[in-house]
Order: C-alpha cells, then sequence, then structure tokens
C-alpha cells in the first residue's frame, strides 16, 4: 500500500494570496489527495480560516490549526505542534510561500528513507544571487503575477535524479526522527532555529539529503520579512525587514551561547563548558555581547558593565515582529525556552572546568578569528593544563564533553486554555 504523508503548512497575516496558490499546486500536482494537510494558522486577517474551511471540500484530509492567542506561537513552535498532531509515520514541512511542482509526492516517498532529513530543492527569483543549492529562475515575485504554467514546464524540463547534502525547507522525514531530537528548540524566536536544528538532526546520526526532483518555488522570506521585503521604496517593508535583522543578530548570540561556534552542517561532536575571567576597561556592551557569547559563564571586574548586560531587553526585536506586548511577553513566554541573563555573568574570580582570561581591549578581528571563535577546537586539542595563547590564558581542570546533553530538546507544554483549535 502505498505510504501517505501529513503536509505541514504554517501561514500568518498577509499570506492568504500565497496559500491559496500553494493550495491551487496541492491540487493539481499531487498524485492524491488521499495525503494529510495540516494548517497552522499563527494569525489571520484576510479570512484564511474561512477559506480553509471551505477546502476542506476539496481535501478529506484537511486539517485546520488555529492559533486562539492574541499573540503568535511563531514558526519554531508552531512546526513542532504540527509534526506532533500528524497522524502519519513521514512528515513534511511546506512554507506558504511554496508552490510544488508535478509529482511531488511521488518524488519525496521514493527518496524518503528512515534516519533521513530529505530536502526538496528551491526555485527561487534572483533576490539573493545564485546558490548551489538552488534553481534562480524568476517566475514572479508575488501571486498575481506567478508564471504557474511555465514553472510546471521548467521543472518538467529540469528535474533530475542526483542528491547533494544540503538542508533547508521544504523537509521530510519520518515523524519519529524529528521527535527523537523535540523538534525546533524554541529558544530561538525569530532565526537559527534551521541551524540549530540541523546540528541536533546530524549528531543524532541521521542522513541529509537534498533531492533535486522534488521542485518548489519560493518566493523566499515572506514569513519572515513580509511579503515586500524587497521592495526597497515600500518603507513600511523596509522597517520590517530592519527589524528582523536585528533579531537575527540577537539570534547569532542565542545560538553561539548554546554551541561555542557557528555551524549550519556541520557540528563538532565535543562542547566544553567555558567560564571567562574579563579584564574590563574602556570596552563597551556591544563588544561585551559578542565575546561573551563564547562562554557558559562570564567573570568580569565592572558592575557598571554587568547592569547594563542584564537589562537588556534580548526578545524586544522578536516581540515587535511577532505583535507581543509587555504584558503579552509576561503571559505567554512560558511557552519558549528562555535563559536568564544573570546566570551569565558574575562580578568576582571565575570558576569552572576551564577558564579563559584575557583584556577585553585585546579582541580584534584577529584575536576573534583566532581565539574566542575558535575556543572549542582549541580545548579540544590540548590536555588538562595551563596555556598561554595568543595572549589568553587557558586553564583546563577538567575536559567534560557535554555534546549528547545538546542533542535533544525539551520545550515546554502549552497550557490547555492556550493551545490551538481544531477543525
Amino acid at each position: 500500500m502505498k505510504k501517505s504523508i501529513s503536509f505541514c503548512i504554517n501561514t500568518a497575516v498577509n499570506e492568504l494570496q500565497h496559500l491559496q496558490l500553494l493550495f491551487k499546486s496541492l491540487k493539481d500536482n499531487l498524485s492524491t489527495l488521499e495525503h494529510e494537510i495540516i494548517v497552522f494558522i499563527d494569525s489571520d486577517n484576510q479570512g484564511t480560516f474561512e477559506w480553509l474551511q471551505e477546502q476542506q471540500q476539496v481535501f478529506p484530509h484537511l486539517i485546520i490549526l488555529k492559533n486562539p492567542l492574541p499573540v503568535c506561537y511563531g514558526y519554531a513552535r508552531n512546526i513542532n505542534e504540527m509534526f506532533k498532531f500528524a497522524s502519519n509515520d513521514i512528515v513534511s514541512y511546506l512554507q506558504s510561500d511554496m508552490v510544488i511542482s508535478k509529482d511531488y509526492d511521488l518524488a519525496l516517498l521514493k527518496n524518503i528513507k528512515p534516519n533521513m532529513v530529505l530536502s526538496s530543492t528551491r526555485i527561487e527569483p534572483p533576490l539573493h544571487g545564485p546558490s548551489p543549492a538552488t534553481h534562480t529562475m524568476d517566475f514572479g515575485t508575488s501571486p498575481e503575477e506567478f508564471k504557474y504554467e511555465e514553472f510546471l514546464e521548467y521543472c518538467d524540463k529540469n528535474k533530475k535524479t542526483s542528491v547533494t547534502n544540503y538542508f533547508f525547507a521544504p523537509f521530510t522525514m519520518y515523524r519519529q526522527v524529528w521527535n527523537s531530537i523535540g523538534g525546533h528548540d524554541t529558544y530561538f524566536r525569530r532565526s537559527r532555529e534551521d541551524s540549530d536544528v540541523l546540528n541536533r538532526l546530524i549528531l543524532a546520526g541521521n542522513e541529509i539529503i537534498q533531492t533535486w526532483d522534488a521542485l518548489v518555488y519560493h518566493f523566499t522570506c515572506v514569513s519572515s520579512r513580509g511579503k515586500d521585503w524587497f521592495n526597497k521604496e515600500n518603507e513600511k517593508a523596509q522597517a520590517r525587514a530592519a527589524l528582523q535583522q536585528q533579531a537575527d543578530q540577537i539570534e547569532m548570540f542565542r545560538f553561539l551561547r548554546k554551541w561555542g561556534n557557528f555551524s549550519h552542517g556541520s557540528p563538532s561532536n565535543y562542547y566544553y563548558k567555558v567560564s571567562s575571567q574579563i579584564n574590563i576597561d574602556d570596552s563597551n556592551v556591544s563588544n561585551f555581547n559578542l565575546v561573551s557569547s563564547f562562554f557558559d559563564v562570564n567573570y568580569i571586574n565592572s558592575k557598571e558593565l554587568y547592569d547594563l548586560y542584564i537589562e537588556q531587553d534580548h526578545h524586544q526585536y522578536a516581540n515587535q515582529l511577532l505583535n507581543f506586548s509587555d504584558e503579552d511577553w509576561n503571559e505567554y513566554s512560558y511557552m519558549y525556552n528562555t535563559e536568564d541573563l544573570k546566570n551569565r555573568v558574575q562580578v568576582g574570580e571565575a570558576e569552572g572546568d576551564v577558564i579563559v582570561s584575557f583584556n577585553l581591549s585585546n579582541i580584534n578581528q584577529d584575536t576573534y578569528n583566532s581565539v574566542i571563535s575558535n575556543l572549542q577546537h582549541i580545548i579540544h586539542q590540548y590536555d588538562e593544563g595551563k596555556y598561554q595563547y595568543n595572549g589568553f590564558t587557558i586553564e583546563i581542570k577538567a575536559k567534560n564533553n557535554i555534546i549528547e546533553d545538546k542533542i535533544k530538546v525539551i520545550n515546554p507544554e502549552v497550557k490547555k486554555d492556550h493551545k490551538y483549535l481544531v477543525f
């Protein structure tokens, strides 16, 4: 018997026309409509819910999950919820600003295997520049102008049986693979959740494959930056894109605090807890933010900088993008993995298995690249002892590799009265 797929699609405000185009392609191009379609409506200002209810007459296994809250779950959280709700063994994530090609489901079923994460290949307009992982072709930057038949013809001529090893949405896997690592870490609210989940999927022993015969068109960045993010003359769109860039920087700091370096697809199989002993002179909090992100606990000699650091609001840009007020964040922040910045910085003498001592004023591009961003690798190469390294003192009292602790995340459960509604 042919296996069925649970296709999971999240959508939010101003995305109805994109979603309608995606559904047209699902109806036209899936080999059967017996697959399960799950849509999570995170926010709605265009009658998306009512339109989807009408589609239940066309798609016999269409399930609508509707967020009842005045704030968004966010895509890391709502993807987790859709995957938990899926009834089929194979789950496949699609973004609402995508269009699938002919027999898309057959290509996925032909390629997918247990312990594999399968990415489809995206065709994108030339808004980001060429990439070896995508086709760059302009079939339109909005649903209204999309050249549907030309897209299908292009896909028919350019499908390949070859595979590569890239990861991005849309992706497909057996549900147990996703569950085994706990899904997306809700610690990441606006970006870097993809790099984080990829690290954990690889460390859990899964094969990362991109197939070039399951093609989708991707309008790009609609869910994060808004549907007109590339329009330089649209002030509202540019303001939103600027907010997303600021949120991206905070998410990168968050990623570094979790992993000790940046990786998208080549994670180290080791992680050591490291404390810093930083002498602060005339530096500022922005320099400290970047450097301190590579350490589990930072011990400093500046109470003034300590106060500036812990008073920062590391959720302000995500909250603006997701329309969280301060009151909303107080009520709903429990839905996300968060951290108390007070646990990451102390005034006093450093403690820990590994201590790195240095002056903040000595940090420049060279020392950042050769030491700070490379600390985990340096520590991995050295035995216990005390070393001088490019102006840094590295004291290794014990080496405890805790990388296994990072593979599976535990996200907080949503309270019953905050949970999505099912239709």
